[in-house]
């Protein structure tokens, strides 16, 4: 089976449950963009994925209609800011998210922050500060999560300068290398499905917690959230299980999961 709604680095931002409605004044129809340099596959929509999680949370709030992306992906900071005022500012989100990544910079080799990345992302800051657009920094992992890894070691210093940046202007920050290091595990970003599933939650909970929700009320999410992933399988095995899902009356996706339940019992 084809991997089911990888799509990279969507987003978005939130409101919870109605307890936290001055936490971020987002109504029906509001924007939210997201302005991603990342390349690892963490990002997902599907049933564990962060975009669904976070649209869960938009319903228990009350919210009608989805709010609007606008997602400039896989994008290098240059890129970004060139197309700004057309295609974020222009058309008013609330919220930006920015996660400032390794489109930038190739971090098998490069350690030191360039001043093109430090001045391209002051200047994309200022730009949406003064069209009043909340904005939220991100920090993260070149590829997974071993400290020990080359890459993630030359990434370190282009996160103290997202750090820093967040500091200086005064913007929320995710800061998503210690969220993950504090699970106490390696996360392998872009290899497992459950891992994946794991870290989407964890991006969920720092989105939420940004917009208000506290350590309680993220940890109570993450505990009632479902890790549910698509299991990786060949097409012919796919269309067999299509088959006898079609013969018991099921769809597919509630099928496997039977299957997959009653294996391990």
């Amino acid at each position: 089976m084809k991997p089911i709604f990888r799509k990279l680095a969507l987003l978005a931002l939130f409101i919870g449950a109605p307890l936290f409605a001055n936490a971020l004044d987002l109504k029906d129809g509001d924007q939210i963009a997201v302005l991603s340099g990342q390349n690892f596959e963490i990002w997902s929509c599907g049933p564990s994925g962060y975009i669904r999680l976070l649209l869960n949370e938009f319903t228990k709030a009350g919210i009608k209609q989805e709010p609007r992306l606008i997602a400039l992906e896989g994008k290098k900071t240059e890129q970004m800011l060139a197309r700004l005022d057309d295609e974020v500012i222009a058309k008013k989100p609330v919220v930006a998210l920015i996660i400032p990544g390794t489109e930038d910079y190739n971090p098998w080799a490069e350690k030191t922050v360039s001043e093109s990345f430090k001045n391209n992302l002051d200047a994309i800051i200022g730009k949406l500060h003064a069209a009043s657009i909340k904005t939220v920094l991100v920090t993260s992992y070149a590829c997974n999560s071993n400290l020990a890894f080359i890459p993630n070691q030359n990434v370190a210093e282009h996160n103290d300068a997202i750090r820093s940046m967040a500091k200086e202007h005064g913007l929320p920050l995710i800061d998503f290398v210690k969220v993950v290091d504090n699970e106490k595990k390696i996360v392998p970003f872009d290899r497992s499905l459950m891992a994946r599933a794991v870290v989407n939650q964890m991006l969920t909970g720092e989105i939420l917690r940004v917009l208000g929700y506290s350590d309680q009320e993220v940890a109570a999410c993450r505990q009632a959230w479902p890790l549910e992933f698509p299991p990786s399988v060949s097409n012919n095995t796919y269309a067999k299980l299509r088959t006898a899902a079609k013969a018991s009356g099921k769809e597919v996706d509630a099928y496997i999961t039977e299957v997959l339940h009653d294996s391990v019992k």
